[in-house]
């Protein structure tokens, strides 16, 4: 998830911790009282951090950025600690122990798990497995996850008195909003495996601008993989077929690091080899994933250029083109006419 959302997750989750009464000092905050809110907005935010460790090329850091160790279940009590310490050496006199449980609490609930129901997937195993998990239940980004948390926060902040509460209904709107995904995802799964009884596996994702349409892929035999959209009214609609059969690369080639790294994050890959024009025997290597697709064509994924050498020249990320061509695929709209000028060639209608 943004980190928005994981900061507003962390400040609802230490508010479920009911406050001291000081006495004497009726409807103050104590300095423990302060230092868990404080712990567990930095305890939701610290796993992020790992960005910075992230070194290499284009490809290697997008895929290993935000998904080191520092989002390994293992470690976070490490990072619980870290937001603990900081807290308590902000607030002298807070008590260690609800501090460090609301630390740990907003770790694994307002980062770690938000980060496993989207469909980028997260390494929360780690060091014992590599693998990315993901659930695929929203978007790396949805406002109906964070729009309740933003309105309880805004609520809690002009109503002092009331504060607690008003976190704890954006808290509980933004868990409905979650459940009613995680309750669509399994009626849909069922339905397109209905649809395609012969398919070995079914995997439904989320569709971005979208609540009431989910895109699928099924892995058909042979290899082949149908992609396509289902609402939750009425039946999948397939939009294309692909051949990943087709997809196989040299193993000099997959044995490069980038393309090693993408393949294993793709787990429906569409990819393309191709010899570059440039005279020295260069290549480029095209990996996306169907699982990330607009009308079946995909919009994510990486190119990598290798010299004759299998040296990485050149390697970035693509997402499918700009918004307002993404946002025309998503609408089924036809690309926009092209024109000629003077010369004869073409150009963009404008």
């Amino acid at each position: 998830m943004d980190n928005l959302t994981h900061g507003l997750l962390g400040l609802a989750l230490g508010a479920l911790r009911r406050p001291d009464t000081r006495p004497g000092a009726a409807g103050r905050a104590t300095p423990t009282d302060r230092a868990v809110l404080v712990a567990a907005v930095l305890a939701s935010e610290l796993p992020d951090l790992d960005t910075l460790l992230a070194r290499g090329d284009a490809v290697t850091v997008a895929l290993q950025a935000h998904r080191g160790l520092s989002h390994s279940l293992f470690f976070a009590p490490v990072v619980a600690l870290g937001a603990t310490l900081g807290a308590c050496a902000l607030f002298r006199g807070a008590r260690v122990r609800p501090v460090f449980l609301a630390s740990l609490v907003s770790v694994l609930f307002a980062h770690l798990l938000p980060d496993l129901w989207t469909g980028w997937g997260t390494r929360v195993l780690l060091p014992i497995s590599d693998a990315r998990l993901s659930l695929d239940w929203t978007m790396v980004v949805d406002p109906w996850v964070t729009l309740p948390l933003v309105v309880g926060a805004a609520v809690a902040w002009r109503r002092r008195a009331s504060w607690r509460r008003a976190l704890l209904v954006g808290l509980a709107c933004s868990a409905a909003y979650v459940g009613a995904r995680v309750t669509s995802w399994g009626v849909l799964t069922r339905r397109v495996e209905a649809a395609y009884p012969s398919a070995r596996a079914v995997r439904v994702f989320p569709l971005p601008f979208s609540v009431g349409s989910w895109r699928y892929v099924a892995t058909l035999p042979g290899g082949v993989l149908a992609a396509g959209e289902v609402p939750l009214a009425g039946a999948p609609r397939e939009a294309r077929r692909v051949d990943a059969s087709e997809a196989a690369l040299p193993e000099d080639v997959r044995a490069v690091p980038p393309v090693r790294e993408a393949l294993a994050w793709a787990r429906f890959p569409v990819v393309t080899l191709a010899s570059l024009d440039d005279g020295a025997g260069g290549r480029e290597v095209r990996i996306n994933d169907l699982r990330y697709h607009l009308r079946g064509e995909p919009t994510l994924g990486f190119v990598i250029r290798l010299d004759a050498a299998n040296q990485v020249t050149h390697a970035r990320m693509e997402r499918g083109g700009s918004a307002s061509e993404l946002l025309r695929r998503w609408r089924g709209e036809a690309a926009p006419p092209s024109r000629t000028n003077g010369a004869g060639a073409s150009a963009p209608a404008p």
